[in-house]
């Protein structure tokens, strides 16, 4: 029997075919995808009993895969073979983290060998980053074998390590070079241009001030010096500062020397009393006045006046100005007495007077203004004195001339008992004479050793004496 050739080849076909009805068989139950990378098809597991595994398509549903997110995910696989047979299966998809985190080193730092300043930061997050690909930023939870210790110069080899959540971890020797790259600081206190006074001494150290980040205070080398009498133009320093690390600073002092200080007044009294009416010179108040350029300059001060015509107290200013203009002043104070009249007339021991004591205010200031001035025999001032010598510059104050003697003094007015006496009036006895002030108080001379002063109790005297 014969078989058209038609016939043969669809029965070969229908044949064929009934022999592949079986489908492929995914033999994945699960598979793990690294973190942020996509799922592969091709690492499903599939067999077909006639095609080899790469004539296999495979699919797989992703919608509800994220690999952004660890975690267990399900997706569906879908197998078909050359003969169409196709089998679906859901397979479980572990997104996992199988990545340690990276080291970085921080700014200019390259490589394995990390710059540290000295005396900087100990804190390795300084200078070393720690990422992870899922956590992010770890650096807080790196560990080191030991501690940095940016106190000491030179290199220390420290041991990193970074682990993720998921447990991976990193591990990665750096050497860290502490080092000294910072110069010395110089700092000009008062600016680069500085003014110093004529003829007084320049130290360094009030102008410029040098520390170092690890020397600390470093002694800085100067070029040039300062002449503290030369005036004309301005005097330059070059201050120059080394470390012991070699690192090297310097800065420029401009320095102009110039008067700048005032005359000084010296005066032999802070504060004077007189009484009203008194006659008054200050210039016996001064005692000196010098300049540091100039030298003495006592006679150009100006001497203040007070008048005394009124009780009170009064600030007498003595200036005085150097070639430079600079001026100085000191102050003294004047205290203007009210002075007691005597009420009593009392009688005239040799001979009477009703005449009062014309002097009497004037000369009374005027020993008030010599208190405390040294007793010398002989001496009649204006700041030493004997006994007659005082009464006889106090008259010449008041306008009244007498002799320089106690005993030529009595013949030289009019004499009265003592209980007549007023102020100024002359208390007198062999060898000594005062000048009476009232209430039983006399201002006097009294002896080597001693000075003018006030002195109390009129009843050692003899009489009185009224020029």
């Amino acid at each position: 029997m014969f078989i058209p050739i038609t016939g043969v080849a669809t029965f070969m076909l229908v044949g064929y075919a009934a022999a592949d009805t079986k489908a492929p068989e995914i033999t994945s139950d699960q598979i793990e995808v690294p973190y942020g990378e996509k799922f592969d098809v091709d690492t499903v597991d599939v067999t077909d009993n006639r095609d080899s595994r790469e004539d296999i398509q495979v699919s797989a549903d992703l919608a509800s895969l994220n690999v952004e997110q660890l975690g267990d995910y399900k997706v569906t696989v879908t197998s078909t073979d050359s003969f169409n047979n196709e089998t679906t299966k859901e397979v479980t998809v572990k997104v996992v983290d199988q990545e340690g985190p990276k080291f970085e080193t921080l700014g200019s730092n390259e490589g394995y060998v990390v710059e540290v300043p000295v005396n900087g930061s100990s804190d390795l997050s300084s200078y070393v980053k720690a990422t992870d690909n899922v956590d992010g930023d770890v650096t807080p939870f790196i560990e080191a074998d030991k501690t940095l210790d940016t106190s000491k110069l030179g290199t220390q080899t420290i041991t990193l390590k970074a682990t993720d959540v998921s447990g991976n971890e990193t591990e990665k020797t750096i050497d860290f070079a502490v080092t000294d790259d910072a110069a010395p600081v110089v700092t000009l206190k008062n600016g680069a241009d500085v003014t110093l006074n004529y003829g007084s001494d320049f130290n360094l150290s009030d102008y410029v001030d040098v520390t170092d980040n690890f020397d600390g205070v470093v002694q800085p080398q100067v070029e040039g010096s300062i002449d503290n009498h030369k005036e004309d133009g301005v005097q330059t320093l070059t201050i120059k500062a080394t470390d012991s690390s070699g690192n090297e600073s310097s800065a420029q002092l401009n320095v102009a020397v110039k008067d700048t200080e005032a005359p000084k007044i010296s005066l032999s009294k802070s504060e004077v009393s007189v009484n009203v009416g008194a006659s008054l010179d200050l210039s016996n108040y001064l005692s000196s006045s010098t300049d540091n350029k100039d030298g003495d300059v006592k006679g150009k001060v100006s001497i203040p006046s007070v008048s005394t015509s009124k009780a009170g107290s009064y600030t007498a200013t003595y200036t005085v100005s150097d070639s430079a203009g600079n001026q100085g002043s000191a102050s003294l104070t004047v205290k203007v007495n009210a002075v007691r009249t005597s009420s009593k007339k009392g009688s005239v021991a040799i001979g009477t007077t009703s005449r009062p004591n014309y002097y009497g205010t004037s000369v009374v200031g005027a020993a008030y203004s010599r208190l405390g001035c040294p007793y010398v025999w002989g001496a009649e001032g204006p700041n030493t004195f004997d006994c007659s010598g005082l009464v006889k510059w106090c008259y010449a104050k008041a306008g009244k001339s007498l002799p320089h003697s106690s005993s030529a003094m009595k013949s030289s007015g009019t004499v009265i008992s003592i209980s007549s006496a007023q102020p100024g009036d002359i208390l007198w006895r062999p060898g000594h004479v005062a000048i009476y002030i009232g209430g039983n108080q006399y201002i006097h001379a009294p002896q080597t050793g001693d000075v003018v002063k006030v002195s109390s109790g009129v009843s050692s005297f003899t009489c009185a004496i009224r020029p």
